[in-house]
């Protein structure tokens, strides 16, 4: 049987394109130092399908092994997309590891951690597919995992599932509890309350609702706790970017690489076809 018949790549809008394509820019910079032990807690199949031109695309695990970490560590969730993954790091000959099962588990996390000196530096790259993944108790697991020999906690990059994601359920009663998991308190329901009575617009509930995060990264201890808005090749973005570090501020660097003009691979792989 073909590995097609068992795995088909998901599809793909090219916001998520230029996501990835930001994403290697940014860890071509972040990788160079060698010594680094890589973590993606939410993990997928390794590849996508661009809607529209049907081209694949590598998706950020793919990538990051494309560059110098120590380890790169997978959890995925889903058993198709682990098997796909194993498949396509093999052809890397690295000792990256895919674990099979939902970072939420804590004998899933557990076993990443494993992997991971106490010691050593490390980085997270934190990219749930929505906001229900995402919880706050996993954010401070990944905090307290260890400090390096100097002393620094692990440098988390966080696309922050906010427009298609949170703002667009923030009033259902049903999603509540998740909303709750997410930011690890209930003062995000305040923001609710504003929208519900019509005395915030959506502009300014997106700000607050970043801006509660950030508070609670900020109460995690880090030393430099920035966020960053994407250009706008989706309008609004879907997502924010969030960067904490004990080590360096990259605020600079990632407004310069999601605000960047680029051209998308399938954009130029469909020009060429014409």
């Amino acid at each position: 049987m073909s590995e097609k018949a068992v795995y088909t790549p998901k599809f793909i809008n090219k916001w998520f394109c230029h996501k990835l394509e930001c994403f290697n820019d940014f860890i071509k910079s972040y990788s160079s130092d060698d010594s680094t032990y890589y973590l993606e807690p939410f993990a997928r199949g390794g590849v996508y399908t661009c809607k529209g031109t049907d081209c694949l695309t590598d998706g950020s695990e793919l990538r990051s092994l494309k560059y110098g970490f120590l380890k790169c560590i997978f959890l995925v969730k889903d058993v198709k997309d682990a098997r796909s993954l194993k498949k396509r790091i093999a052809k890397f000959n690295t000792k990256s590891v895919v674990i099979t099962g939902n970072c939420i588990n804590d004998n899933i996390l557990r076993q990443a951690f494993n992997l991971i000196p106490r010691s050593g530096k490390s980085f997270a790259f934190i990219d749930p597919p929505g906001y229900n993944r995402l919880r706050w108790s996993t954010i401070k697991k990944l905090t307290a995992h260890g400090k390096d020999w100097k002393g620094h906690k692990m440098d988390l990059l966080i696309l922050f599932p906010l427009e298609m994601a949170l703002l667009r359920n923030i009033t259902r009663s049903d999603c509540e509890i998740s909303i709750n998991r997410l930011y690890g308190n209930h003062d995000w329901q305040q923001v609710r309350q504003r929208i519900q009575d019509s005395k915030i617009t959506r502009s300014e509930a997106r700000k607050r609702l970043v801006s509660l995060y950030k508070t609670g990264l900020k109460g995690l201890g880090y030393r430099y706790i920035e966020d960053v808005m994407p250009a706008d090749f989706s309008s609004p973005p879907n997502y924010h970017l969030f960067w904490t570090s004990d080590t360096h501020n990259r605020v600079k660097e990632l407004i310069d690489i999601w605000n960047k003009p680029r051209y998308l691979p399938c954009e130029l792989f469909s020009n060429t076809g014409n």
